[in-house]
């Protein structure tokens, strides 16, 4: 390849990175709660979220997800048409910046750029979840940096995703760590299933057995933040799978009985908003673990602000006697409240769907 081609190739990576850095900080700087959130959240957000680029005069058609989006001009001057209404969006260099809220009820939304402008495009729940992961973390002493890598490393595991968060960290606490050495065979095919298995350090082969004869052949090689071991656990079937570690290395293991506790016991209880009506008739009080921001957007009638990053800080504004329902955006962060709150002593139940799915009044 011509040398003036690969260098002008080099530049323009080089600049639509440092292009990529600062609209990031606009974003991290004008807008909660991404100011709130850690650098590891923030080493997650560029992969996450939309950038939607706009010349002058140029139109953009959007609608929701599943849930609720946000919009957030990060430069320029934007009219949004949606429902027959037109609204201006323009960031401000002085004041923090205010999102835009899809309902996945509004249907199409169209963006027309008044000037070039850029605009993110995030999902409500995925902010939800970056946050309530950062408030499990922090739990972690500072400087814990190997003990923070074990539990990223649980989280990101393919069984614990699927998992509540506060699952998550009861999982990492009853987790144990083991040294293991090259040639070590963790798991052997055919034997019964007693545990579950994460490597920290390491790497290992996987070796199952042939379709037609049934000998053992190589399939996979495994390494950092990989599972495995679960299939036994969860089908009750003998182990399918060998696995050799290839060097020395360390393992994060789940014994049988936690694991099967951890699948099938519901750790929060969650009631649907025809419920939550009722017991707020009958005594329950409302407490609502989202950002000031959000909450002055709407919010339930008589719901008492405690951010989420603030919650442990201020459990001594509670009442023990007092029972609550506790909300957020769509459940992630109710759910380690209520974990938090629950191991205090306190009686609380989370909101199904949160304030996003709420079909009764909100105050504004």
């Amino acid at each position: 390849m011509d040398q003036d081609v690969t260098s002008n190739k080099i530049r323009s990576v080089a600049v639509k990175n440092l292009k990529m850095d600062r609209i990031l900080g606009i974003l991290i700087r004008h807008y909660a709660p991404f100011n709130q959130l850690s650098d590891e959240r923030l080493s997650e957000l560029v992969n996450l979220i939309r950038f939607v680029e706009l010349h002058s005069g140029e139109l953009f058609q959007i609608r929701a997800g599943k849930g609720s989006d946000c919009l957030f001009v990060l430069e320029g001057h934007v009219d949004v048409i949606r429902d027959g209404v037109i609204q201006t969006l323009v960031r401000s260099t002085h004041t923090p910046g205010q999102a835009l809220v899809l309902s996945k009820d509004s249907g199409a939304t169209t963006l027309v750029a008044r000037e070039n402008s850029i605009v993110c495009h995030v999902e409500r729940q995925m902010i939800d979840r970056l946050i309530s992961w950062d408030v499990v973390t922090s739990n972690i002493q500072e400087g814990a940096h190997e003990v923070r890598q074990r539990m990223e490393r649980v989280r990101n595991s393919l069984v614990f995703r699927r998992l509540p968060w506060e699952s998550v960290e009861v999982a990492f606490e009853r987790m144990r760590p083991v040294k293991v050495k090259a040639g070590d065979e963790i798991i052997k095919c055919g034997e019964n299933g007693d545990a579950f298995y994460i490597i920290t350090s390491g790497c290992a082969e996987v070796w199952q057995p042939n379709l037609t004869d049934g000998t053992l052949q190589k399939t996979a090689d495994i390494g950092e933040g990989d599972g495995f071991g679960c299939e036994a656990l969860i089908s009750g079937k003998t182990r399918n799978e060998t696995v050799r570690m290839l060097e020395d290395g360390t393992l994060l293991t789940l014994g049988k009985a936690d694991f099967d506790w951890l699948i099938s016991k519901q750790m929060i209880k969650a009631v649907n908003a025809k419920v939550a009506k009722t017991m707020l008739e009958t005594g329950y009080k409302l407490i609502d673990v989202r950002s000031e921001e959000e909450y002055e957007y709407g919010r339930l009638p008589d719901a008492q602000l405690i951010p989420l990053f603030e919650l442990v800080k201020r459990m001594d504004e509670l009442d023990q006697q007092q029972r609550y329902i506790i909300y957020c955006h769509s459940g992630n962060r109710s759910s380690v409240a209520a974990l938090s709150l629950t191991q205090a002593g306190f009686d609380v139940q989370t909101l199904e769907g949160g304030f996003r799915d709420w079909p009764y009044e909100v105050e504004e």
